[in-house]
């Protein structure tokens, strides 16, 4: 994981392709070459009519900026940025939960709730399984 400041990257290898945005530009001026005309008399009558629309001989600038400026966000967002993405696991196996989930803890459950999603999360950038354990004993049923 790459960290610049309070945003990380989960995918990094993919802000390699940012490289090829100048390929991309250069791909972008180029403009395909004009039609040749051929005489075929069916289509004489089609000539004679006017044309409505003519094609530029060039892009404009602010439509390849454009362009760049949507590739280049395509790519980061392809590298999985993460705001804030706290402090790394330690160790290697799997993450081991063990929750308190009695009635005494009841009052302040949204926020035991917030950080065991945080710390699956945590885990599933890490690409380790986790295993909740809970403490209260289940109803006979």
């Amino acid at each position: 994981m790459l960290e610049i400041g309070a945003l990380a990257f989960a995918s990094p290898w993919m802000l390699a392709a940012l490289a090829a945005l100048p390929v991309l530009w250069w791909l972008l001026r180029v403009t395909p070459p004009t039609p040749r005309l051929l005489g075929f008399p069916p289509l004489r009558l089609l000539l004679l009519l006017r044309k409505q629309e003519e094609t530029p001989a060039r892009t404009p600038w602010w439509l390849i900026l454009m362009r760049m400026v949507l590739a280049a966000l395509v790519i980061l967002a392809l590298a999985h940025p993460i705001l804030n993405p706290g402090t790394a696991l330690t160790g290697s196996g799997p993450l081991v939960l063990v929750i308190d989930d009695g009635w005494s803890t009841a009052a302040r459950w949204p926020q035991r709730e917030q950080a065991i999603a945080a710390m699956i999360d945590r885990a599933e950038r890490a690409d380790r399984p986790v295993v909740l354990l809970t403490t209260a004993p289940s109803r006979p049923g």
